[in-house]
């Protein structure tokens, strides 16, 4: 289970295939297991970032408000972490505004 962390805390992520990066983002609660149906096929042509974003699935869940902001910072701080070079970006539900 691989973890990383960012801004203070631990965020839970898979990386899938091989090609042109593509970050997917996760609407509300949303964890890595939502994008189980797209994946099969976009793993043959991206190298695929998923992660859980702060609060949901295996991520750290600080008693802290949060908002689109500090998850948008907590996304690029973990494409920069993880070396992700000039990547595509898909947001689901809450994680397209993420992704804005």
């Amino acid at each position: 289970m691989p973890k990383v962390d960012v801004n203070g805390i631990n965020l839970y992520y898979e990386i899938h295939g091989t090609g042109d990066p593509l970050v997917l983002i996760g609407g509300f609660t949303c964890d890595t297991l939502f994008w189980n149906s797209l994946l099969p096929e976009l793993k043959k042509h991206f190298k695929v970032l998923i992660f859980d974003n702060r609060g949901a699935g295996q991520s750290e869940a600080p008693d802290i408000p949060y908002s689109i902001e500090m998850m948008a910072e907590d996304t690029l701080a973990l494409i920069e972490r993880l070396d992700f070079k000039h990547p595509h970006l898909l947001g689901h539900s809450m994680g397209g505004c993420i992704t804005q």
